[in-house]
């Protein structure tokens, strides 16, 4: 077709109506908020539909990998504590604080008591009995028989200061095992034993109720160590993430027996 021929054919009123909404309909759902959340919201519940889709189908196998490491604990502690009963000591194990079994290997649970701990508004810490002659030294967690609880500041020969996980500089990578999403712990709830959880994509169908532990590649905390549940949930879509609170199983004001977690070597 010549020159003139594909100008008529541009020109023509149709086509130039047909141009003209075009150019309207981009102009409207990119300058228009409502419209455009409206989409972003339709694509959130298709990527919803979809996460749940693939949940469904990997359920089996996920509970086949758990039952395995169920049974693997199992023989674990009971070879444990045959061990300890022919010694007569009693196993320093705070299995209530434990989410994923696997945890117990690589790391010595040294029992410590509180001495002291603070209620201070954004900075609470406490004083452990344990120090550098029991091979305590900084940045080793510490949890309490019912869950994650801080990280080691700070030492001297026979003692330990403990920052909570209620301490404004303290955030933990936590994991949520139910959808194998990570998010990253914060204290910026003035109220002990709350936590918010950011970064947890809109997507996730998470709910309130589901448990959060420690997540893998943390260089403090071995992975599945309980850290709460979630208290609730709400979605914040300016930013693109779950605004979530969390409740946490350890508790500071009933604090006094813990656990400082040590690697074996």
């Amino acid at each position: 077709m010549s020159p003139s021929a594909w100008l008529r054919i541009l020109f023509h009123p149709v086509m130039l109506w047909m141009i003209a909404q075009g150019v309207a309909l981009y102009a409207y759902l990119h300058f228009t908020p409502l419209p455009r959340s409206a989409i972003e919201r339709w694509m959130l519940s298709i990527q919803t539909a979809l996460h749940k889709s693939v949940l469904w189908l990997t359920a089996p196998w996920e509970a086949l990998r758990r039952a395995k490491e169920l049974e693997t604990f199992a023989s674990q502690l009971q070879e444990r504590l045959s061990a300890l009963s022919s010694s007569g000591e009693v196993s320093p194990a705070p299995v209530g604080a434990i989410g994923n079994f696997s945890v117990l290997q690589g790391y010595k649970f040294l029992p410590a008591e509180v001495v002291y701990r603070s209620f201070l508004l954004r900075e609470n810490y406490a004083i452990l009995d344990k120090g550098g002659r029991d091979g305590v030294f900084p940045g080793l967690g510490v949890i309490s028989p019912q869950g994650v609880i801080g990280i080691i500041a700070e030492t001297t020969a026979t003692t330990s200061i403990m920052y909570g996980i209620f301490h404004k500089d303290v955030h933990l990578s936590a994991l949520l095992p139910q959808h194998e999403v990570i998010g990253i712990t914060k204290w910026d709830i003035p109220i002990l034993n709350r936590l918010s959880l950011e970064y947890v994509p809109l997507y996730v169908p998470v709910e309130a109720g589901e448990e959060v532990w420690t997540a893998p590649g943390s260089m403090i905390f071995p992975a599945g160590l309980r850290i709460g549940r979630l208290r609730e949930v709400r979605g914040d879509f300016s930013r693109g993430f779950h605004a979530i609170e969390i409740e946490t199983y350890a508790e500071w004001s009933r604090l006094s027996s813990v656990f400082i977690l040590i690697p074996q070597r």
